[in-house]
């Protein structure tokens, strides 16, 4: 993988951070506008069908009550009798037409007034045949006469028939809706006296639904029922196309009207948003279709405006970004200049600390220099020592010779215990003095430590006894060379420094999970608790005696040799005496 500079890392930070929160506030910004701007004009939509709906029954409502004029009238009631009973018909006609005559011309978009009576005798008059007596429509009404006349007589309620095809005058198609109600007696409630028909032009609708149209933006038409069109804008020949089923919940029908307004117009959906409401009393769905562009338009000027703004904050935080890291980055090119240096072999090289520099770069300049310095006396330390060392030397060979000397000195005397201390010593020096910080398995380990405790006895004349018990599956295992001297010369030292009957020195070696354990046990004097918990805690006293820099050193070099893996633990052993327990990670030694 290609390695990238600080540089490019902090300008590819900055960006990443800069970018991801502008990117999610203005994505949350945008769908918040949306949703907002979409609820408005939701809300528009159904102020406008609410007003629309109004109109609508407000202009129905003028129109029954023309209607009410004709079923309420007892002249209406006299006339439809005389006709069934065949009494004066001719005059009784003419009468009849020339109320309907003022009426028709009372009110616009009335195309009709006709009269049914019990007996089957329509009499109309309307404006769309040259003919004076016969119905247009009635007979391409899809109820039929029969049927219309028994759908009205059966109660006392207006109905209201939606906008069919009526009949075609001087080249024009007349489509009309049918206002219809059953005359009325009010001498006699239960007297049939046949139904009074109001015609009406479709234009009627029209004109309602161009009320609420706003510059082309917004356009409704308006379903019955059984789903079909009965007014749809200036293109009346759509009027019967069926578009949906009315048994279909809202959600479904808005499809299917969405569906159908798309063929019709060739727009996209998203051109435009289809909303509705139904008016129960007449059983029809007024839709209306609000033009979707302006929103478009709006949201697309929001989303411009958002990335012009995104852009320039990007720019301003790269301009910041690129100055701000300027300093830093200076900073750190001097101290890899400096290491570079120092990696040639040129100790002398500082880093030099500016008012610019960070303080975290401050920190690390501070520290290079410090180390080295440090390191600059150490090296002076270990030339001196070496000198020392050079100076002190001596021959390990002359050593043990002489030693060898004084052993055959010892046996010529028969002085066997003599011959037997210079010998362990002997082992012990070379043992020692060979590979001090090498490795050794436990088994060596633990023969040098039956040596040294040797000479211990002899020196304190065998005042304490000795066990060592070593597991045999740690036999093999690695420790470090002296690692335990320190320990139980401390134990012998100190443990056994008065006289104590059945002193007792005891050395346990087992595998304890994946270390090994070791134990050192004496039952002497014991150890202080204060002493005891800061030797736990790691804290050594420099008292100056050869027992706590030998116990400072091993603490150290088992931390050294083993770091976080390696413990040490002193504890008080029952019923007295001291108790070490060392761990050190069971590995067995290779060769």
């Amino acid at each position: 993988m290609k390695k990238t500079s600080i540089k490019t890392r902090l300008m590819i930070l900055f960006i990443i951070t800069s970018i991801i929160p502008i990117i999610v506030v203005e994505f949350f910004s945008f769908v918040n506008i949306s949703r907002t701007l979409r609820e408005n004009m939701q809300i528009m939509s159904h102020s406008n069908l609410g007003q629309l709906d109004n109109n609508l029954n407000l202009g129905l409502e003028s129109y029954e009550d023309l209607l009410y004029q004709i079923y309420t009238d007892d002249d209406m009631v006299k006339w439809v009798g005389n006709l069934d009973n065949d009494i004066d018909e001719a005059v009784t006609v003419n009468q009849m037409r020339r109320l309907f005559s003022a009426l028709l011309y009372s009110k616009e978009y009335i195309r009709a007034i006709s009269v049914i009576t019990p007996k089957g005798e329509v009499v109309t008059y309307e404006q769309m045949t040259p003919a004076t007596y016969r119905s247009s429509w009635l007979e391409g009404f899809e109820m039929g006469q029969e049927g219309l006349y028994r759908d009205v007589i059966k109660d006392y309620d207006m109905h209201v028939y939606p906008t069919e095809y009526g009949t075609n005058f001087a080249n024009k198609d007349y489509y009309l809706l049918h206002i219809a109600h059953r005359i009325i007696d009010y001498k006699n409630l239960d007297k049939e006296c046949g139904i009074a028909i109001l015609s009406i032009d479709e234009e009627l609708l029209q004109s309602i639904c161009n009320r609420s149209e706003r510059d082309g933006k917004v356009f409704n038409f308006i379903v019955d029922g059984n789903g079909r069109i009965i007014t749809f804008g200036d293109e009346p020949y759509r009027i019967g196309d069926v578009v949906t089923d009315a048994n279909k919940d809202d959600a479904v029908k808005g499809e299917d009207y969405e569906l159908y307004y798309k063929k019709a117009t060739g727009l996209p959906s998203s051109a435009f948003g289809i909303y509705i409401l139904h008016d129960d009393e007449l059983d029809w769905d007024i839709v209306n279709v609000a033009d979707m562009s302006s929103l478009s338009a709006s949201l697309t000027r929001q989303l411009f405006l958002m990335l012009i703004v995104g852009i320039a904050v990007i720019a301003i935080v790269l301009f910041l970004s690129t100055k701000m890291s300027k300093d830093l980055i200076r900073s750190v090119r001097q101290i890899v200049k400096g290491m570079e240096q120092t990696q040639d072999g040129d100790l002398s090289v500082r880093i030099y600390k500016d008012t610019n520099m960070p303080l975290e770069i401050e920190s690390i300049a501070d520290g290079f220099n410090d180390t080295l310095e440090k390191l600059n006396e150490a090296i002076t330390r270990q030339q001196e020592a070496q000198i020392v060392a050079l100076e002190a030397q001596i021959n390990p060979h002359f050593l043990y010779n002489t030693l060898d000397t004084i052993n055959w000195m010892a046996i010529d005397r028969d002085e066997y215990d003599i011959s037997n201390a210079i010998s362990s010593l002997a082992t012990i020096l070379r043992y020692a003095i060979v590979n001090s910080n090498g490795e050794v398995s436990i088994r060596e380990e633990s023969e040098w430590i039956k040596k040294y405790i040797y000479l211990q006895q002899y020196r304190v004349k065998n005042r304490f006894s000795c066990s060592i018990n070593v597991a045999p599956d740690t036999m093999d295992a690695g420790i470090h060379k002296l690692l335990l001297q320190p320990f139980v010369e401390n134990a012998i030292v100190h443990g056994f420094e008065k006289d104590i009957q059945d002193a007792e020195l005891v050395i346990n070696i087992e595998k304890k999970d994946e270390n090994v354990e070791i134990r050192i046990e004496d039952n002497g004097a014991g150890m202080e608790d204060e002493l005891m918990e800061k030797i736990n805690n790691g804290i050594y006293e420099d008292t100056g005696s050869k027992s706590s820099i030998g116990l400072k050193n091993a603490a150290t070099r088992l931390k050294m040799y083993y770091g976080k893996v390696g413990s040490l633990r002193i504890e008080r052993a029952k019923p007295e005496g001291t108790r070490v327990i060392i761990r050190i990670p069971f590995m067995i030694k290779s060769d």
